[in-house]
């Protein structure tokens, strides 16, 4: 359990210019004081040293400043977080200052906050700077002002949270050389494009163009503006369908690079500009441009190859590809992935973490031309001592006819011919080769589990771009076009999801690996739903573990209203909508659960408690657990930051999962004690259901 907390999380890695240093932020669990720590290291890339510039409760978006040799980040050094320059000496000079500070995170009084943080007050919440480093666009968040009635949406997206926040508003402004400070826009603090992407900035020569929310959609459109140096004034552009983007990737001939087509017909291709629809094929790609979870790309000066950073999805990895001008395309890589990439300004060297389900991270210099990646520092000596566990990769077809992907993690004393109990740990495309990722993990100690004599299947979603029907779906559900129905979009999406965590659990166990009658299932958020929905669909399972979530319920209807239109076909009261409720909500098939349900929140969520209540109705084993935040005034985070709750809701997976499938009641605390008692009652009560 102290092995999984201490595992380090890169959060940001940036070069300077000329490649000489590289500074990573890494956030640890503070178990003494029981908080994250975030910690600004700095890398010689000569000698390989490495020290730590700075520490703090926040660290984030950290840039090296253009036409210096210093870094700039936003942190907390105890006047809230602002925006600093930090020099390689560990001097921190603020460059902006907000006084005016705003409550973030999981608490009474504060704005919704960034996961994984405990609350914090902001005074700069983003920024960027242009090129050449002379102008600076950075944002407040501003609460306050005088309470008024709401209305209408407003009111519904309210009845969402639990703790109520003040007003809040962005305040964009740009900074010239003069030290002259320009306001931009104001938004409010519900944009999510200004919030959280930082309004997705563009500079020109003499103009900045930024975007903001256009809908509500789960990926919303996005309307772009521009900001004009002189003038100081604003027009607006025209529509070019572009919407969110996680960085542009230039391609060598100065063209955006994209992906088009679907399954086998995918191509790589540069859109030349101002070529009135121009473009040049690379030919045929499996690759995804720029993941969220690794983006990046990088243009050689004189435009004679791009760096793109890219996922593999049929590979669950993370690599590199360089497109030469050429019209050739080299994978960059190695088994296991490259994330959090960064290269020089003349893109020929960069730095990345080389990591893998079992190889803990470690710093690597990447040169481009040869593809030669070699260790600069590793990142957790404490993990690189531990034996790996043995891992294996897998792709397999459901009845569906649909591929995806995965991983078996075996126990540590494994020995052929025998059959193990198997947990499956399931969230969405996560499962890939990182090292203990919190977002596929969470609280689910997948190591501890195949320590502890299990088998672990690490289990991905059909990866949405291997057919147009598939693509469509997921397309129909972030639009609620009604495009697709609602029958086919369940079909296409969760029940595809059922039937490849079934067509896999069949398959090892006509192989003899896993014991059938010993099965668990666990996930949380998007992997709560695949968890809920595989338990009411399939008798595969003895025990579950759904973690803070609570889509598919009809409670969460009022704040899902467009969703659940293309997923029901209507409200829960709606007549013609009754028969799609009754197909796929989990409250609504709880009595066909063959799973004993354990639920773990981070805040009471309604469609949780619903099924939770649903469950107990049908006689069927349930729990529910909600992890408190730091005091009764604040939550959790939907990925736990408090390291005593992950500690905590570790152990209560593992006693959970002994107990159903192994019918042992592992030792722990009192508390614990009590409770597996009612688990004893529970099952004594369930084994007498005729």
């Amino acid at each position: 359990m102290a092995d999984i907390l201490a595992v380090p999380e890169v959060k940001d890695v940036v070069l300077s210019a000329d490649g000489r240093f590289a500074v990573y932020v890494l956030r640890t669990n503070n178990e003494a004081e029981d908080r994250p720590e975030f910690a600004l290291h700095l890398l010689s890339i000569g000698d390989r040293t490495d020290r730590i510039l700075a520490t703090s409760p926040w660290i984030d978006r950290v840039r090296a400043i253009p036409g210096r040799s210093t870094w700039s980040a936003l942190a907390d050094f105890g006047r809230g977080v602002q925006l600093y320059e930090i020099g390689n000496d560990a001097a921190v000079t603020p460059v902006i200052v907000n006084e005016a500070l705003a409550l973030v995170g999981s608490a009474d009084g504060a704005e919704y906050g960034f996961t994984e943080t405990l609350p914090l007050r902001f005074g700069v919440i983003s920024y960027d700077w242009s090129p050449d480093g002379r102008q600076l666009l950075y944002a407040t968040l501003e609460a306050g002002g005088k309470l008024k009635p709401i209305h209408g949406e407003a009111v519904t997206r309210l009845s969402a949270r639990l703790r109520r926040a003040p007003p809040s508003f962005m305040h964009y402004y740009v900074r010239n050389e003069r030290g002259e400070t320009s306001p931009v826009v104001m938004r409010p603090a519900s944009d999510r494009v200004a919030r959280f992407l930082g309004a997705l900035p563009v500079w020109g020569k003499d103009y900045l163009d930024y975007g903001v929310q256009g809908d509500d959609k789960g990926i919303p459109s996005v309307h772009r503006y521009r900001w004009h140096f002189a003038t100081r004034t604003t027009t607006t552009l025209p529509e070019d369908g572009s919407g969110i983007f996680w960085g542009r990737v230039t391609g060598p001939k100065g063209g955006e690079l994209t992906v088009t087509g679907a399954s086998a017909g995918r191509h790589l291709v540069e859109r030349l500009p101002g070529s009135d629809g121009a473009v040049i094929d690379y030919g045929p790609t499996g690759v995804i441009l720029s993941d969220p979870r690794s983006p990046g790309s990088w243009r050689a000066a004189n435009g004679a190859f791009t760096i793109a950073a890219v996922r593999l999805a049929e590979e669950a990895r993370y690599a590199l590809l360089r497109i030469g001008r050429d019209g050739k395309t080299t994978l960059i890589g190695t088994d296991e992935s490259l994330t959090h990439c960064t290269f020089r300004a003349d893109a020929l060297e960069g730095v990345c973490v080389h990591e893998g389900l079992a190889r803990p991270p470690r710093l690597v210099r990447v040169e481009a031309l040869s593809g030669r990646i070699t260790t600069l520092a590793t990142l957790s000596p404490r993990h690189d001592a531990i034996t790996p566990l043995r891992v294996e990769k897998r792709q397999w077809t459901n009845r569906f006819g649909y591929k995806a992907s995965g991983f078996i993690v075996y126990p540590r004393e494994y020995h052929k011919g025998q059959r193990y109990p198997a947990i499956v740990v399931t969230h969405d495309s996560d499962a890939d080769e990182r090292f203990a990722a919190p977002d596929l993990q969470w609280n689910y100690p997948v190591q501890l589990f195949a320590e502890r004599g299990y088998v672990v299947l690490l289990v991905n979603e059909p990866w949405g771009r291997q057919s147009p029907a598939l693509e469509q779906a997921w397309r129909s559900l972030n639009d609620c076009d009604g495009r697709v129905s609602p029958a086919e979009l369940q079909r296409l999406i969760w029940l595809n999801g059922a039937e490849t965590i079934r067509s896999l659990v069949e398959d090892l166990a006509r192989q003899g690996l896993i014991d059938r009658d010993r099965l668990g299932i666990a996930g949380y958020s998007a992997g709560s739903q695949l968890v809920n929905v595989t338990v009411t669909q399939t008798s595969l399972f003895r025990a579950a573990s759904s973690g803070d979530g609570a889509f598919l319920e009809p409670a969460a209807h009022r704040y899902n209203r467009c969703g659940y239109r293309a997923i029901y076909g209507g409200p829960p009261g709606d007549p013609v909508a009754f028969e799609q409720y009754r197909a796929l909500a989990p409250s609504y098939r709880a009595a066909r659960s063959s799973a004993a349900m354990l639920q773990q929140l981070a805040e009471p969520r309604a469609g949780a408690i619903d099924f939770h209540q649903a469950l107990e109705a049908a006689h069927i084993p349930a729990e529910l657990t909600l992890y408190p935040g730091e005091t009764a005034a604040s939550d959790e985070t939907h990925i736990f930051h408090i390291p005593s709750n992950r500690r905590a809701a570790m152990e209560e997976n593992l006693a959970w999962f002994d107990f159903w499938l192994l019918d042992r009641a592992r030792e722990g605390s009192p508390a614990l004690r009590e409770r597996i008692e009612r688990w004893q009652l529970m099952k004594a009560r369930w084994q007498r259901q005729p």
